[in-house]
């Protein structure tokens, strides 16, 4: 994340963290932002995680990622903060609302932050309320992690407590799409009623993936540009390798070494989240445990046979690194459905790409609707 200059920290009282937080959103945003203006209209995903972590330096306080759909304002915000109530965010959390019973239920990737599917939610054409359900915060130590099992019971906890009844309908973008159809597994052999499950682009740690397809991902990412071994460097006047381009050499080299070495490494170890492709570092302390928890989810992953029916949308520009996941999918899910989208795994969420999966989702829940 993005570094930002603390605001002087104020009074613990909601008039005080008003001032902040409208101080910090226009910061963030680069431009004045009202105290009433709606966060979820306001913020895309790498503001508000932006905005998240400057409050963080400047009062301490660390906002859930998702807490724009519980405190819609900055006024909202401010008073959760004041009162304590900003901590107590569920995990079964509305993200819109709708005028018929019917339900829907997302899963995010990453550290479950719904507002990166937020384009792709507005564009359904659906009539029923919108959940996301949000990734546990199990707190386990690295050599006895939780896994993606213990998400699921957590999730089925949530449903018997909610008011959402089946027939159930999931959509499990990227991550999330590992926890609904696992999920969906579950409640199937239960005998519950599941309407509609969609995985959009969702990986499998390499650790899981077939040898052959592993070496040919990793041949190819070493062949390609910034991924080989490095050129021979050129040669000063004196005849000797340049020691800035010898030190270039051997980064690239420790990179190199450091990629291929993941797919051996434990997700127990207390250094793996460090060594996975999409770890950045420097996030607040709960985010950064939740990231953590995810990637040694993911990592100790390991898919089996699915005979429901679902939909796997397979981003055309996939991702750069992960493999093809019909490789890696196809043999354990016999009944689902291909379609190939535009975009990438960036960006099948955002704006146009975000419209065009939701019109074939919004059909879908039609069509299942009417079966």
């Amino acid at each position: 994340m993005e570094r930002h200059v603390a605001v002087p920290t104020v009074g613990r009282d909601a008039a005080g963290f008003e001032r902040l937080v409208v101080e910090i959103a226009g910061s963030v945003q680069r431009r004045e932002v009202s105290a009433d203006a709606v966060l979820v209209d306001v913020f895309n995903i790498n503001r508000a995680l932006k905005f998240v972590e400057a409050v963080w330096q400047a009062g301490g306080i660390e906002l859930d990622v998702n807490s724009f759909y519980l405190w819609p304002t900055l006024r909202d915000l401010a008073r959760a903060m004041a009162d304590g109530s900003f901590r107590n965010v569920p995990k079964l959390i509305r993200i819109r609302k709708g005028t018929s019973p019917d339900t829907l239920i997302v899963f995010a990737g990453g550290a479950s932050c719904f507002l990166e599917m937020k384009d792709f939610v507005n564009a359904l054409a659906f009539d029923g309320t919108v959940y996301g359900m949000a990734l546990t915060p199990f707190g386990r130590p690295a050599a006895s992690p939780a896994v993606i099992a213990d998400e699921v019971a957590a999730c089925l906890a949530e449903l018997e407590v909610s008011d959402i009844v089946p027939p159930y309908r999931f959509v499990g973008y990227s991550f999330g799409g590992l926890v609904a159809l696992e999920l969906s597994r579950v409640l199937a052999a239960r005998g519950a009623r599941i309407d509609f499950l969609a995985l959009v682009d969702s990986p499998q740690s390499e650790h899981a993936w077939p040898l052959r397809t592993w070496l040919a991902f990793a041949a190819g990412r070493l062949l390609s540009r910034g991924g080989g071994i490095p050129a021979a460097g050129a040669e000063e006047a004196s005849g000797e390798p340049s020691k800035v381009l010898r030190g270039g050499r051997l980064a690239k080299y420790r990179r190199t070494l450091r990629r291929l070495a993941f797919r051996f490494l434990s997700p127990k170890a207390e250094i793996y989240p460090t060594f996975v492709p999409q770890w950045l570092g420097g996030y607040p302390p709960a985010y950064d445990r939740a990231a953590r928890q995810l990637l040694r989810m993911k990592g100790l992953y390991r898919p089996s046979r699915y005979e429901g029916p679902l939909v796997f949308y397979r981003t055309e520009g996939g991702s750069p690194v992960d493999c093809d996941p019909k490789l890696i999918w196809e043999a354990y899910l016999p009944a689902a459905e291909w379609v190939d989208v535009s975009g990438n795994h960036q960006t099948i969420m955002v704006g146009r790409h975000a419209r065009a999966l939701a019109a074939d989702v919004s059909r879908r829940l039609a069509a299942a609707a009417t079966a």
